[in-house]
């Protein structure tokens, strides 16, 4: 009797394993997301929405200090951003400079950031292939203080925009040049799609399992 209702749950147990890993393949995720950035305030906005199936997340930074949950078609729930706010640095009698450490004792070491990038850049092209972009445009205006410099950058500005017509229309870049004043301000849109996010585990795992990125996991 019990060996008969412990494999029942065994074998319910891995039929919605099984659904599961069928859902997370044949389910695709799209990410649609719109940047501003305003040289007046300076503020900068952000807002972005991820679909998958009849589920959604979506969020406005500043405008909403929130991330609604929908399911088909209703919100079900809202979890509140906490603000980080600053921290006054304590000062010491003798002006020294302290040691970060850890709970254990030891001290934390910096990531090898030079690592991390090595890591992501070698399962770059096998994420990519998993990515396909539904429209990506971005225009900016920008002034560097410095006439030689800014045109540097807008050179190379161009340049990209010439690479981004290959991509017959779906990704743009509109740029102007100011010479007389420090300025930056632009705003960017897109939607990004990924057919099979099971695809994406593989690579991630090899990531994560990179000398220089577990490290970094571990000294959290």
């Amino acid at each position: 009797m019990i060996s008969g209702i412990l494999l029942t749950i065994a074998v319910l147990l891995i039929m919605v394993i099984a659904a599961l890993l069928i859902i997370l393949w044949a389910v695709p995720v799209t990410f649609t997301g719109r940047g501003e950035l305003r040289h007046e305030a300076p503020t900068l906005i952000f807002a972005f929405c991820v679909h998958w199936g009849a589920l959604s997340l979506q969020t406005q930074i500043p405008d909403e200090e929130k991330i609604d949950i929908i399911l088909f078609g209703r919100t079900v729930r809202r979890i509140a951003l906490e603000t980080a706010t600053p921290k006054q640095p304590e000062t010491g009698g003798r002006g020294e400079e302290k040691e970060l450490e850890t709970d254990s004792g030891k001290r934390t070491s910096s990531p090898d950031i030079l690592g991390i990038v090595d890591a992501v850049l070698t399962y770059t092209g096998a994420l990519l292939r998993q990515i396909s972009i539904d429209h990506l445009r971005a225009s900016l205006r920008f002034g560097l203080g410095d006439a030689a410099m800014t045109g540097e950058v807008f050179g190379c500005l161009m340049a990209l925009r010439g690479m981004l017509m290959a991509t017959g229309g779906k990704a743009s870049l509109a740029a102007v040049a100011v010479f007389d004043e420090p300025v930056i301000e632009g705003e960017a849109e897109g939607a990004i799609r990924i057919a099979h996010p099971l695809s994406l585990v593989p690579p991630v795992i090899r990531i994560i399992r990179h000398p220089a990125v577990w490290k970094m996991v571990r000294n959290r």
